[in-house]
């Protein structure tokens, strides 16, 4: 594992958020590479943050903007920031907390997830 928080032993609430989705549309200031995986699906979220697995190497503290896509099409940026990662050995991918600085989750999460 990564140093970092370990996602395991969190005791906050966080939701499964069945067909959300995430685009990255920049990493510390800078247009992702096209030939990276910059879409992916979320595994849960809350108001201020939200985790996701993917094949893409991403650092600690690594700031980035996303597009956030919720279950009932609504979308929104937000800017956050990498707050832990877990290697995920089985598949060959990392799951990251991201820790959202702006652009908090605007809609009630208990409707946006089914």
């Amino acid at each position: 594992m990564i140093k970092g928080i370990d996602a395991k032993t969190r005791t906050d609430i966080r939701l499964p958020c069945k067909a959300c989705r995430y685009e990255i549309l920049s990493v510390n200031g800078d247009e992702p590479d096209q030939s990276l995986q910059r879409q992916g699906i979320i595994e849960n979220i809350s108001k201020g943050g939200l985790r996701f697995a993917t094949s893409r190497r991403f650092e600690l503290e690594d700031r980035i903007t996303a597009k956030i896509i919720l279950n009932d099409g609504r979308s929104q940026e937000t800017f956050g920031r990498i707050c832990y990662c877990n290697e995920d050995r089985e598949n060959g991918g990392y799951t990251y907390g991201f820790s959202i600085i702006t652009g908090f989750i605007r809609s009630r999460l208990s409707s946006d997830h089914a």
